[in-house]
């Protein structure tokens, strides 16, 4: 009798077919997100300190420009170091705040997190280089070229340099050896700008000369270096992507 019952209970109560089930996991499932809606969303999290930095210089640029300011043209490459040494700063945030484990796992990749950091600074860059370069030029009656590598050539060996720094074990243990080593670039910058004009000039007639070959062979250095970064990463054996 307890079995009759139980298959009468079980035909009365049974779950209906479940109707459109593809729908509803589909419906579970992330949606796609794009390479630029990532982007935009990742620059959210970058520190406050990377935009109020750039943007002081394109203030400093254009103010010192507009008034027609002496050492303009000389102190901007002198602060495209520090540029790129807050950039790589960027780059330890999830170690400093033990975030790595977390970010593993996640929807992005680390390297893909990672690879969003190092970009998002290296596009404010060219925006800088992209302002500064043509309204330098204007106001003191140079070659927008010419600016632009002066520019570039010191972040591009900071940046090179920065990123072996925190590589290195002594860089993993302090917290803004990247800032460091910009401020000794920018220092020998200065001193070789007051007290070795030999140098000066050599290297000014060398960027005229040569100045795009060695932008470029600074490019795929910065490259490369940035491609050991992000494969000195550790993935795990699965993540949520």
């Amino acid at each position: 009798m307890k079995n009759e019952l139980k298959d009468v209970l079980n035909i009365t109560f049974s779950a209906p077919e479940p109707k459109k089930k593809q729908m509803f996991l589909k419906n579970l499932r992330p949606s796609e997100i794009s390479t630029l809606e990532m982007l935009c969303r990742q620059a959210g999290y970058i520190r406050g300190t990377v935009w109020i930095f750039a943007a002081a210089v394109i203030v400093f640029v254009l103010f010192g420009s507009w008034k027609q300011l002496p050492d303009t043209q000389e102190l901007v490459p002198e602060i495209m170091p520090f540029l790129a040494a807050v950039s790589v700063l960027e780059n330890r945030r999830s170690r400093k705040y033990g975030m790595i484990e977390l970010e593993m796992v996640t929807r992005f990749s680390f390297k893909s997190v990672l690879f969003a950091r190092m970009l998002i600074p290296g596009i404010t860059c060219l925006v800088i280089l992209a302002v500064a370069s043509p309204v330098i030029a204007m106001a003191f009656g140079g070659e927008t070229l010419l600016t632009a590598m002066h520019m570039l050539i010191p972040y591009l060996v900071t940046m090179s340099i920065c990123l072996q720094v925190e590589r290195s074990p002594l860089g993993r243990r302090l917290e803004y050896g990247s800032l460091a080593a910009s401020a000794l670039i920018s220092v020998l910058m200065i001193w070789i700008k007051n007290y070795a004009a030999a140098l000066v000039n050599g290297y000014a007639e060398m960027i005229r000369d040569w100045g795009v070959l060695i932008v470029l062979i600074l490019a795929m250095v910065t490259a490369f270096e940035q491609w050991r970064t992000l494969n000195s990463t550790e993935e795990p054996a699965w993540n949520y992507q």
